[in-house]
């Protein structure tokens, strides 16, 4: 079974690389540094990571 592009970009770490490629390439006017793209990526995803975490716990709260 294969995968259309945009269920690969649903997936948070995909589309969070695709964001820090494309933000990479705007800032070098070029194809991006791939440390430097791969860094942003993962620094995107934990954020987004943490946000869902967030909302989620703010959503349904534990009760003690």
């Amino acid at each position: 079974m294969t995968e259309s592009f945009d269920d690969i970009l649903d997936d948070l770490f995909h589309g969070c690389a695709f964001a820090a490629f494309v933000e990479q390439a705007a800032l070098t006017g070029g194809p991006p540094c791939p440390h430097l793209t791969r860094r942003h990526a993962y620094r995107l995803y934990e954020e987004a990571l943490a946000e869902r975490h967030h909302r989620a716990d703010t959503t349904n709260p534990k009760r003690p």
